[in-house]
């Protein structure tokens, strides 16, 4: 199953939203999503990894944990890496603008994990 859509407040119905990052010791990042119209909460997630628009540099984060020291393979995990988060953001956002899917977000987690 394959399937992406745009995330919009259960108030309004608004897509303008606000993510609001949040760091606690000893616990998972968490992002809290309000609607930026009307206020209201719209969803939690928890992360168990980041990635920014930098990718390059998430990555190097990542590689250091495993002190990964061959330079070739690094450069090559690195643009692979790189690669294969803007394909599937441009996959993603095509999907979603289609907008084609109508289930709400439960569903088609609940879906995936069957």
């Amino acid at each position: 199953m394959k399937t992406a859509k745009f995330e919009r407040c259960p108030r309004c119905g608004s897509s303008e939203l606000q993510n609001i990052f949040y760091v606690e010791s000893g616990e998972p990042p968490r992002v809290y999503v309000r609607c930026a119209k009307c206020g209201a909460f719209v969803a939690r997630y928890t992360l168990s990894r980041y990635t920014s628009d930098q990718p390059y540099e998430s990555l190097l984060r990542i590689l250091r944990r495993y002190s990964l020291t061959d330079s070739r393979r690094s450069v090559a995990e690195i643009e692979a890496f790189t690669r294969g988060i803007e394909e599937k953001f441009r996959e993603a956002l095509r999907m979603a603008e289609e907008g084609g899917e109508k289930r709400r977000i439960e569903e088609i987690i609940d879906e995936s994990e069957d």
